[in-house]
């Protein structure tokens, strides 16, 4: 009966072997739930951070949007159409940027992390992640443009319009 004993253990501790080997071999380390709530949450402060980068530019918009428009009323008549439609597409992509960053914040606030499961937590974090970086650029981009723009009239008229 020993023997029977002895052999049932040594088979049940090789499968338990053989499937911990499986199991290593495929790649999927286990953590513990506090690294993988300690992994989200540095994928959420990623997030946060391009954010918080990027968030104080947003006053930047509005004013050179402002000071586009305020171009374009009092020099209409001074430029063509393209130049006119050249002013409206800027003014256009600092509003959306401007839009773009808080329909984000909305849509990040109202989103509920705290019940998702780690994968789907790990994907919504990796999309935010690419969203709000998106709208990074948007902003940056906008933003230097319409400057470019207005340091050109500037330079043009030997004006400061900032």
């Amino acid at each position: 009966m020993k023997t029977l004993n002895l052999f049932a253990l040594v088979l049940f501790s090789g499968l338990l072997a053989m499937a911990m080997g499986l199991s290593a071999c495929g790649g999927t380390e286990e953590k513990s739930e506090e690294e993988l709530r300690d992994m989200l949450l540095d994928m959420e402060d990623m997030v946060q951070e391009i954010h918080d980068d990027v968030m104080p530019i947003t006053n930047d918009l509005r004013r050179k949007s402002q000071e586009l428009m305020a171009f374009l009323e009092t020099h209409a008549e001074d430029l063509d159409e393209e130049a006119q439609q050249e002013v409206r597409s800027l003014i256009e992509r600092l509003e959306s940027a401007h839009q773009s960053m808080f329909d984000w914040m909305g849509e990040w606030a109202d989103a509920d992390k705290e019940s998702m499961e780690f994968e789907e937590a790990k994907e919504f974090f990796n999309k935010e992640k690419e969203r709000i970086s998106q709208v990074a650029d948007d902003m940056r981009s906008s933003l230097a443009d319409a400057e470019e723009y207005l340091e050109s009239l500037a330079d043009d008229h030997g004006h400061d319009h900032e």
